[in-house]
């Protein structure tokens, strides 16, 4: 049974899942900012899926750190929509949105296609590393090393901001992606299997060299899109962990 056709799994206690105790944090980094970051890509890459049960105590326990930096963390959290509280109940990982799923899709397409133009807009860009990259995701895929493909996949997205010279722009569109990102995790076996992504990343380098605009933004539009073709089925798969 692949991850994106398992059941829900039950409510979690993090201190069972591997969240490691902090490293403190370099200064002018708060202890609160590390729970934070470790939370959020625990809730990203599902290792906290939605629904799993999660209190102050245990994040406290987990991570060997006091209740009030934690307690900035969940509120933080609870924010960005990535952890309710149910009164009488505690809190819970929230279920993944598919209206800011949606969003999360339009404006990586739309940071993307504009780090393209401006990539190939004065001469022809040094796709050298990309295309290590695009290898390296392939190699990942033939493998079925499903945590390298998806780290190979973020970095040479993240070149292609490189190559426009706006680099920290990736990190406007992380922030944006978590929901979407969630249910790239979700559905990420099947993401591995489809040979069809790893033809996109090549047409990608290839409209680069080419500085092919119109190439570039159809694969761009195709690639960025492609996640929301299987949510009917993953839902239906995993009908707790989404809402509207």
């Amino acid at each position: 049974m692949t991850q994106s056709q398992s059941a829900a799994p039950t409510p979690t206690n993090p201190a069972a899942i591997g969240l490691r105790p902090l490293t403190p944090p370099q200064s002018r980094y708060r202890i609160s900012d590390a729970v934070f970051s470790t939370l959020s890509e625990s809730i990203r890459n599902l290792q906290l899926p939605p629904g799993s049960s999660i209190s102050e105590p245990s994040i406290a326990a987990s991570l060997q750190v006091s209740r009030s930096p934690v307690r900035e963390a969940f509120t933080r959290l609870v924010d960005l929509g990535l952890i309710t509280v149910v009164p009488q109940v505690g809190s819970q990982i929230a279920p993944i949105s598919i209206s800011e799923v949606e969003e999360a899709v339009f404006i990586r397409r739309a940071l993307e296609t504009s780090a393209f133009q401006q990539a190939i807009a004065v001469d022809v860009p040094d796709t050298t590393q990309l295309q290590s990259l695009v290898d390296a995701n392939a190699t990942a895929a033939r493998k079925g090393d499903t945590h390298e493909f998806i780290a190979t996949d973020e970095r040479l997205h993240q070149e292609v901001f490189a190559l426009a010279g706006a680099p920290r722009i990736w990190e406007v569109v992380r922030g944006t992606k978590i929901q979407l990102d969630r249910l790239r995790w979700l559905s990420l076996d099947d993401s591995v299997a489809n040979t069809e992504l790893l033809v996109e990343h090549q047409q990608l380098v290839d409209a680069l060299k080419a500085r092919d605009s119109t190439a570039g933004t159809r694969v761009i539009a195709k690639h960025s899109t492609r996640v929301l073709t299987d949510t009917t089925r993953l839902r239906a798969n995993n009908p707790t962990f989404f809402t509207e």
